[in-house]
């Protein structure tokens, strides 16, 4: 199969496979839109489950939506100042202090171990190959 330049396509993997197949996480539109986002917006398997989920242990200080506005919201504060279409932000993340640390997470403060200071980046474009419409990919800063 050729595309419209004439370019043989080797492959390709869409959106909504890598939602099928559960690499993306699609948000919920009610939830990125109480946060003023109004494009769709997808998270990485991997930024999903380390910052929205609630970890072990936690299930009574947090839950799912919760931590999911947390990601959302410091998004859409962050992305008000910016014209292109990728962006880094932080937000803090309460996190069992357990020895995982990851290269995009910080001490918010030496006195609370708890609370971290997580980078994240978002991409804005087209939502999938075969649909031209803006949606915004989050993920972990050594994503792609």
């Amino acid at each position: 199969m050729k595309d419209d330049n004439g370019w043989e396509i080797v492959s390709t993997y869409s959106t909504k496979e890598a939602v099928d197949d559960g690499f993306l996480v699609k948000v919920d539109s009610k939830a990125s839109e109480e946060a003023g986002i109004k494009f769709p917006v997808y998270l990485t398997r991997a930024a999903w489950d380390k910052y929205v989920e609630v970890p072990k242990g936690m299930e009574q200080l947090q839950n799912v939506s919760g931590r999911l506005w947390d990601v959302l919201y410091m998004f859409a504060f962050h992305a008000r100042n910016v014209s292109s279409n990728f962006l880094q932000y932080d937000f803090i993340s309460y996190l069992p202090d357990e020895g995982n640390w990851e290269p995009n997470e910080k001490l918010e403060t030496p006195e609370n171990r708890l609370n971290r200071l997580v980078t994240l980046k978002a991409v804005i474009q087209a939502q999938d190959f075969d649909d031209p419409s803006p949606a915004i990919f989050i993920m972990k800063p050594n994503e792609d």
